[in-house]
């Protein structure tokens, strides 16, 4: 068994179109729709327990590394 995933929404006319041309090379083809799952935002962060004795800027981070070869 093999599969073909589509990731974007496809028109139902290209779809149609897509499984009648598949068919038409004696391919069995069948269409299965799943229901899109939104990504939940997360603020955890696997670095932050290892830095949690130290006071550490972000942002002082980031303009010591862009300003290193000054």
């Amino acid at each position: 068994m093999q599969q073909l995933i589509l990731k974007k929404d496809i028109e139902q006319t290209k779809m149609d179109a897509l499984l009648y041309f598949l068919k038409s090379w004696n391919i069995e083809a069948e269409l299965k729709t799943s229901p899109i799952v939104a990504k939940k935002k997360s603020d955890f962060s696997l670095s932050v327990g290892m830095w949690k004795d130290y006071n550490i800027d972000a942002n002082e981070l980031r303009n010591q590394a862009w300003n290193r070869n000054k």
